[in-house]
């Protein structure tokens, strides 16, 4: 799932048709619905999604903010569990304010998979709470 923004991006477009990307308009409400119904429907046919939990670029350079609920109330609807997925000191290579990497990533970026989360008997603000814990295991 990705920003809608991102579409007009040229480093994005290329592969959008290809990768079968979910695009989200945070303001507009529609836009917001569609894709958690597209989304359920990828779930419930067996693909997995790959989603930011928090919704965008965090501005306060390497901190954690805020989760957004869909990616979670999707994985509770059709009971998928939730593989957390961390990439840490993306901060230092690729600041929010910049449009490309400053610096190269070698020995500096790390990608963290985590252990699967069961999204089965548990609620949103649990499951939310779970990946963070996860994330923050690592950073």
């Amino acid at each position: 799932m990705k920003h809608d923004n991102l579409t007009k991006l040229n480093t994005h477009n290329p592969m959008s048709p290809q990768g079968k990307h979910i695009t989200i308009d945070r303001e507009d409400r529609r836009s917001q619905l569609r894709t958690f119904k597209e989304g359920m429907k990828w779930l419930k046919s067996g693909v997995p999604l790959m989603a930011f939990p928090e919704g965008k670029r965090s501005t306060q350079q390497g901190r954690l903010m805020d989760f957004k609920g869909g990616i979670f109330s999707m994985a509770i609807k059709t009971g998928v569990p939730i593989v957390p997925i961390s990439l840490s000191n993306t901060h230092a290579v690729f600041p929010a304010y910049a449009l490309m990497p400053v610096q190269p990533g070698a020995g500096k970026l790390h990608v963290h998979i985590h252990d699967a989360i069961p999204s089965k008997g548990k609620t949103e603000a649990e499951l939310s709470e779970l990946v963070r814990a996860a994330f923050c295991s690592q950073l």
